[in-house]
């Protein structure tokens, strides 16, 4: 687990194709952004879910919503994508512990839960902190890029830290076990969320700001704090925040991300949370018409017309790209969905 310069992966290697070692590995996606409902929807949400489950995957976790300022609108998404859900038993179980983890992939389906990127949804309400929980929001990122009522955003010129709010929202999210989140979180605001939890946080979807200092990336400070907690870091797939060239989402610069992290704080605290977008157009559309690029000027959101997403077919060849390296089957099983588990089963239960 070196940060030398690595060979790339062979092409010959068939897509999908895991190495026989990892064959029934549990493969663990903490973030797929987009939902079959809401400002996020993709309307071939069930092809998109296919490709996943042909790449190997046998848990993700589906964005409902952002920050948007509103309680009746995450609602009915969540409503809505719950139906999608439910109504497809064949395919689909509605993840609320490991357990149906376990089972979804021992029946040969898709276990899938949600989350909400940023806690606006909840509009000051800690008691709806419990109802989400129950409809299936299985984590909350506490803010999303820019200041809320919990705290600053990764791209905001201040760095306030976590307010009175966001200290009792963290201790609600502890006592009814929501997982925290602080992936696109200021400095302050995740190091302050890390101090007061009383159980594991996580940074379901960031890469290294070491290897490429975007403002999207977390430090190392970050990261050791996060894994003191029992935490876990999924690594993105997404090109604008791996390297300074942008369109680069191959498995060698997913795996030089993984390599860094685990060689400071340990295999054990190292995931995936791709937050690969399927039908790319469609995605764009939808993100530009509720004014994210706007909003977010510093972080070079949609300046290019080439963005570039590692899709799930990505995962089996940073397996082969791991092992290659010299990681041990065990640890690179972590990585694939084990460590995800692990801590999953700490704060929601088996």
């Amino acid at each position: 687990m070196d940060t030398q310069m690595d060979t790339p992966v062979s092409e010959s290697i068939a897509p999908n194709a895991y190495p026989e070692s990892l064959a029934d590995a549990f493969v663990c996606d903490l973030t797929f952004p987009q939902s079959p409902a809401g400002p996020l929807q993709i309307p071939d949400f069930d092809d998109a879910m296919a490709s996943r489950f042909a790449a190997g995957v046998t848990f993700t976790s589906v964005t409902i919503a952002s920050d948007e300022l509103t309680i009746e609108g995450p609602i009915r998404w969540l409503a809505a994508s719950r139906n999608q859900i439910l109504s497809q038993p064949e395919r689909y179980v509605l993840a609320q512990s490991v357990a149906d983890i376990r089972r979804a992939k021992a029946e040969g389906k898709s276990a899938i839960n949600f989350h909400f990127q940023g806690t606006n949804s909840l509009l000051g309400d800690l008691d709806m902190v419990e109802t989400y929980k129950q409809l299936g929001i299985g984590h909350m990122l506490l803010a999303y890029n820019s200041r809320n009522l919990v705290g600053d955003g990764c791209h905001e010129d201040s760095d306030v830290g976590l307010s009175r709010f966001g200290k009792a929202l963290v201790a609600e999210m502890n006592r009814v076990r929501m997982m925290v989140d602080v992936t696109h979180c200021g400095f302050r605001t995740s190091m302050d969320a890390i101090e007061c939890a009383s159980a594991p946080v996580v940074f379901t979807h960031s890469n290294a700001h070491a290897l490429w200092g975007h403002q999207r990336n977390i430090t190392d400070e970050q990261a050791k704090a996060c894994a003191q907690t029992g935490g876990v870091i999924g690594i993105n797939g997404v090109g604008l925040f791996l390297s300074e060239t942008r369109f680069d989402m191959s498995p060698e610069i997913i795996g030089r991300h993984i390599d860094y992290f685990a060689e400071l704080v340990g295999p054990q605290h190292l995931g995936l949370g791709l937050d690969s977008v399927f039908n790319i157009p469609h995605f764009l559309t939808n993100f530009a018409s509720v004014g994210r690029d706007k909003k977010y000027p510093v972080g070079g959101y949609l300046t290019s017309n080439k963005p570039s997403f590692a899709g799930p077919d990505v995962i089996p060849q940073v397996a082969h790209w791991l092992l290659g390296r010299g990681w041990s089957v065990s640890d690179v099983r972590g990585i694939l969905g084990e460590n995800w588990l692990r801590v999953l089963e700490t704060i929601w239960g088996a």
